[in-house]
């Protein structure tokens, strides 16, 4: 199947997405997660790109860069071959770590990056892996306010709407943005690109094939920017009442916890 090209961002900023082949683990112990952030810095020196956030999860990562001298997908093969290499020379393996393609989705707005950065901070929390944003190890969040050179933190900020990152920190929560802030629904062409930027998926098929965790997060993740269960149900693939059942049985799982 030929594969399609990838969209190119006219702001330069992109939502990168890489996950571990056949959504196997990516890191297995602490010394993993900082090899890979070794990695990025040594990435980011060589290439001149710019790293506005990032978050390590267990069998993925979430990047939001912006390349400079080097296309995207020559920064992100140096920095899949040098973790790569020495993930498989630690664990006596061969063979991929990552998926052939990553993901890589253009951000093209101001209210797009504050969603997509808060997105990418609470991501460790959706998942249960902790309480806060700023209390997980392997995300920016945590160097936020620090003088950490792997962010480039004085150009996250111009890209922002003023004191946004004070605000950021203390709610993690997506921003609602286009036509809902109006007060009027989005279209199904912001609900398709929001559902790509929380899990990836282009598509009903690819969202039926994501594991059910990951389309609770998605799910839970448009209803909190107020997409009416009837257009997550056909953006989906699934039926409304179905989609509720999901988003009600999340809401109380997370609230039990």
């Amino acid at each position: 199947m030929a594969r399609h090209a990838r969209t190119q961002a006219e702001s330069g900023i992109y939502h990168v997405m890489l996950r571990g082949i056949n959504r196997d683990a990516i890191f297995l112990e602490d010394e993993d997660y900082e090899r890979f952030l070794r990695a990025l810095a040594l990435t980011k020196s060589a290439s001149g790109c710019s790293i506005l956030a990032f978050c390590l999860m267990t069998n993925h990562v979430h990047l939001i860069m912006r390349p400079t001298d080097e296309p995207i997908g020559t920064v992100m093969k140096r920095l899949g071959v040098r973790y790569a290499g020495w993930f498989n020379r630690k664990y006596g393996r061969v063979g991929h770590v990552f998926q052939d393609r990553y993901k890589s989705l253009p951000v093209e707005s101001d209210q797009y990056m504050a969603a997509l950065l808060r997105y990418v901070w609470n991501n460790p929390v959706a998942s249960g892996l902790a309480t806060s944003p700023e209390d997980y190890r392997w995300s920016s969040r945590r160097l936020l306010g620090t003088d950490a050179s792997l962010v480039d933190w004085k150009e996250l900020d111009r890209l922002l709407i003023h004191g946004f990152l004070s605000e950021a920190a203390a709610n993690p929560a997506p921003i609602v943005e286009g036509a809902a802030s109006k007060g009027m629904r989005y279209t199904q062409e912001e609900v398709s690109r929001f559902l790509r930027h929380t899990c990836g998926a282009d598509g009903a098929d690819t969202f039926r094939a994501l594991p059910a965790s990951v389309q609770l997060q998605a799910i839970n993740a448009l209803r909190t920017r107020s997409v009416p269960y009837a257009q997550i149900a056909s953006i989906i693939g699934m039926s409304v009442s179905s989609v509720r059942r999901l988003h009600i049985a999340g809401t109380l799982s997370s609230a039990a916890r």
